[in-house]
């Protein structure tokens, strides 16, 4: 028989650490990564027993709280912008955009490039009085290129039309002295 104040080898002892695997055993702490303190140097603060990994005590005098831990919902009022701050990204107030698109300008020379061409083309049909539209068509088309690549349909139609209205321009002034020159020849050969 054995006597019940010396406990029997099958029974834990008061501060015993059962051996690994078996049940209520508690696992050792794990090593630690940090590095050592330089001589003379604090040591830094260890996490509370609630703290999850990786997360640092918050150091004193810093007004923020510290970030939730995953999964945990953030402290009430944490994240929210500060009277009359403005949102991440936006300027300050009073201030413009530091970037971001100009005000488009409209492409001026290149349209009057496009309307001179199209009224020389016009009036170079009658009499050849397009001649001088053509011409501007031509010149702002040329300057609207150098100016106003963007707008490359315009410049572009302002001087092929402006090209041919002084072709149409020329032509019509060739057909018409040959009209008249018949017509001079003729009315001298009849009245006779």
């Amino acid at each position: 028989m054995s006597d019940p104040n010396v406990p029997a080898d099958n029974e834990p002892r008061e501060g015993a650490v059962p051996p690994p695997g078996e049940p209520g055993a508690v696992p050792p702490p794990p090593p630690s990564y940090e590095q050592p303190p330089a001589p003379g140097q604090p040591a830094p603060p260890q996490p509370a027993p609630g703290q999850p990994y990786g997360q640092q005590p918050p150091a004193p005098g810093y007004g923020q709280p510290p970030a939730p831990g995953y999964g945990q919902q953030p402290a009430p009022g944490y994240g929210q912008q500060a009277y009359g701050q403005p949102a991440y990204g936006q300027p300050a107030p009073g201030y413009a955009q530091p970037y971001g698109q100009p005000a488009a300008k409209s492409p001026i020379l290149s349209i009057l490039s496009l309307v001179g061409g199209i009224i020389g083309v016009v009036l170079s049909l009658v009499w050849g009085i397009g001649f001088l539209f053509g011409v501007a068509g031509v010149i702002l088309g040329f300057i609207g290129r150098n100016r106003e690549p963007q707008a490359r349909g315009f410049w572009l139609t302002g001087i092929i039309l402006g090209f041919v209205s002084v072709a149409l321009a020329i032509i019509s002034w060739i057909v018409l002295a040959v009209i008249f020159a018949n017509i001079s020849n003729n009315v001298y050969n009849y009245g006779g």
